[in-house]
This record gives structure tokens, C-alpha cells and sequence, in this order.
């Protein structure tokens, strides 16, 4: 089957977009993360084998799709991987200890571990959702802990929002892809209706769905006795103060943030982006479209 033009450009995007992390896809990624059309996946492999664009501008091996002249992305995936998962079960501990605390209402692996693509000694990224009205004291309380078990240095709580800001700006290509990545450990319920908040993600993933799993009814919020007993009054509290003083903390190193933009210091929403990596992404990956499509020649499919 001869793609069209429009269908050549959504494999190279998913593909160019998996490389600069230096990822090569498997076909079910590539499936999964196919932006802007909706495909199975042997139909988006009979598109790469039919198109002259694709078969000059990515290459199959061993099942894997990776821009060309890189086989190297293969040792590289898999080398990390192994590292991946060393690290996240060095960091069990610490995603269990978050999943248990008070008024958490789902826990998600985000950034290369997400994506078992880490290197060295990679952060734990943990994207978090809370009951509302208490964004602030979970963070502080997990980071107090956290740093008495010695794990501050290995946790990386850089996002937490509440049930009642589920919404996640700007709505592009870049957010869309972190969200079809999170892997929740934790309040999979939860994790679907922040799925629905964000529509958006549909438009640049219409392949994406969730597990079946995580498309059950939802169950009523968890709601333990500590959390009967803090609701008494003491959470209400512990908000205000934790507000006061984290926000403090963190308005004392505002001027060495790298990307202020990509910080959010709200009452439901507290996303610490300092140093993100979206405006380089973004222009890298034009960057890399706009190279690769120039030096493709024009075949009977572009026309």
C-alpha cells in the first residue's frame, strides 16, 4: 500500500521525535506514538516498505525503526534498559513510599526512566495527582521524608497537581508525548480521567488508548483513617503552612531557573520545570524534519 504524503510524514515525525533521545521504536511504538493519523501496525509497515521517503530516511533492523545511519540506537537501547531497570528497582522503596502517602491519589513514572532510557544515574521523575487542597503538604511531606531515608538526592518530585487541575498547558506535541509516556505505578482510575482531561493528547496520538485495565469504572477515592484524621484539621493547616514556606524556599531561587515558563507555583498545581528541555526539543525536532524531508528526492507519492 503507497502512503500518502501525509502518512510518510507521520512515520518520519514519530521516528525523528523517538530520536532525539536516541530511541529506536519498535513497530507496537511506533503504532502507539504514530502522530497525527490513526494506523494499525502492519498497515504503517507496509507504508514504510511501499515509500521511497521512508525507506531512505528510516531503516528496519531487527524489528526496530530508527532514522538512518543510526544501528548504533540499538545497543544504545538496549544497554540503557538494563540500566532502567536496575534503577527503578534500586528506587522500589521510594515509589512505594510515595504511593502510600496521605491523600495521594496516583503516582506515575515520567522522564527516561518512564521510558527505561536512562543514563548514568538517573532522577527518579514521579508525576503525582493529590485530592484537592493538598498539593503543597504532600510535596513537602514526601521531600521531608525523603530526605531523612537519604533518597532526596535520587527523587525528583518536579510535578504535582491536585483532581481539580488535571489540565495540562501548553496542549502541543511536546505534552502530548510526555503524557502517552507516563507509566503509572499507582491509581491507574485516576490516571485514565486525567487521560479524558487532556483530549488534546487525541489529536497528536490517535492511536493512543489506554490498557484495558485502566478503563474500569471508576472506584471511589482511597480515603484511610490517617487521612479522616487529618482532614480534621491539621491538613488544612499543614497547606497553608507548607504553601508559605516551600513557596518561599522556592521564590528564593527564582533567578537561577532556566525556564521560568515552565513554572507553575498555583494552589493546585506545583510543576518545577526549572531546567526543562521543551523549547530545545521543539526546535531540534524541526530542525531534524526540515533536514531530513530537504534532502529526500521527490517521488510519484510526494507529488
Amino acid at each position: 500500500m503507497t502512503p500518502s504524503r501525509e502518512q510518510e510524514v507521520a512515520v518520519l515525525r514519530s521516528v525523528v521525535y523517538a530520536s532525539l533521545f536516541d530511541y529506536p521504536l519498535t513497530l507496537e511504538q511506533l503504532e502507539a506514538s504514530l502522530v497525527g493519523v490513526r494506523a494499525g501496525a502492519q498497515t504503517i509497515a507496509s507504508w514504510w516498505r511501499a515509500s521511497d521517503l521512508l525507506q531512505s530516511a528510516i531503516e528496519c533492523r531487527d524489528g526496530w525503526y530508527f532514522l538512518a545511519g543510526r544501528s548504533d540506537l540499538i545497543a544504545t537501547r538496549s544497554r540503557r534498559e538494563a540500566l532502567s531497570r536496575d534503577l527503578l528497582e534500586r528506587d522500589r522503596q521510594i515509589v512505594s513510599l510515595v504511593s502510600k502517602m496521605p491523600f495521594v491519589r496516583m503516582v506515575a513514572l515520567s522522564g527516561s526512566l518512564a521510558h527505561l532510557n536512562a543514563e548514568g544515574s538517573a532522577d527518579l521523575d514521579l508525576f503525582v495527582i493529590t485530592a484537592p487542597h493538598r498539593v503543597w503538604s504532600v510535596t513537602v511531606a514526601t521531600l521531608v521524608i525523603a530526605r531523612l531515608l537519604g533518597w532526596r538526592k535520587r527523587m525528583c518530585l518536579n510535578y504535582v497537581v491536585s483532581e481539580r487541575a488535571m489540565r495540562v498547558e501548553p496542549e502541543d506535541l511536546f505534552s502530548a508525548n510526555q503524557i502517552i509516556h507516563l507509566k503509572p505505578v499507582f491509581g491507574e482510575q485516576v490516571f485514565a480521567r486525567f487521560v479524558t482531561a487532556n483530549r488534546f493528547v487525541g489529536d497528536f496520538y490517535p492511536n493512543f488508548e489506554l490498557a484495558d485495565s485502566k478503563r474500569t469504572p471508576p472506584v471511589a477515592s482511597r480515603i484511610t483513617l490517617a487521612e479522616r484524621l487529618l482532614s480534621l484539621g491539621p491538613a488544612q493547616l499543614g497547606e497553608r503552612i507548607s504553601r508559605a514556606l516551600y513557596g518561599w524556599h522556592l521564590a528564593r531561587k527564582a533567578t537561577a531557573w532556566q525556564s521560568r515558563d515552565q513554572v507553575r507555583l498555583e494552589k493546585e498545581c506545583l510543576k518545577l520545570h526549572t531546567s526543562s528541555h521543551r523549547a530545545s526539543t521543539i526546535s531540534k525536532f524541526d530542525a531534524t524534519m526540515t533536514e531530513v524531508l530537504n534532502r529526500q528526492p521527490v517521488t510519484v507519492a510526494q507529488r
